[in-house]
């Protein structure tokens, strides 16, 4: 059995009229993928400075907008990528795809309705805090997206496909 894939997308700020600073998206075996954004120039006004990633490791390669889109959509298997809030982060991912002059591909849904018998948001938010897990990490995100769904569903990756 293949795992839903999940994505998550963290900002420069918290706002919608933001910009995406990091992606992270899953693929059908549980395994994460995780990039570092280069800020496109159309991102950044006049007189502002590329921004500075707090707590990032500087050994970190990031990527432009066109290599992030292309990896995702190399990796894309599923026709949707689940994700815990649409919005701002859909908005961020347009951002993203139009920097890169692709259209997306692929419809965002949020994760609860994988669920929606369980009180998705609550073991959503216990999974981030039992692991440890910073919520505003894209990385972190999606992990605690992957084991909240297989907490809630049973449902694990299959073996033999990895």
């Amino acid at each position: 059995m293949s795992l839903p894939t999940f994505i998550a997308i963290e900002a420069a700020a918290a706002d919608a009229q933001s910009f995406p600073v990091s992606i992270a998206w899953s693929l059908p075996d549980g395994s994460i993928k995780h990039a570092l954004i280069q800020p496109d120039d159309s991102w950044l006004e006049a007189g502002d400075e590329r921004p500075v990633m707090q707590d990032a490791d500087l050994t970190v390669e990031s990527y432009s907008a066109d290599e992030v889109v292309r990896e995702l959509l190399y990796d894309q298997q599923d026709d949707v990528y689940y994700l815990d809030q649409l919005h701002p982060q859909e908005g961020w991912l347009l951002k993203l795809f139009a920097a890169a002059g692709q259209e997306v591909t692929f419809e965002l849904a949020e994760a609860v309705q994988l669920c929606e018998a369980a009180d998705w948001s609550q073991a959503y938010q216990e999974t981030q805090q039992f692991l440890g897990l910073d919520p505003t990490r894209a990385e972190d995100q999606v992990r605690a997206l992957l084991e909240t769904h297989v907490m809630l569903t049973g449902e694990q990756p299959d073996e033999t496909a990895i």
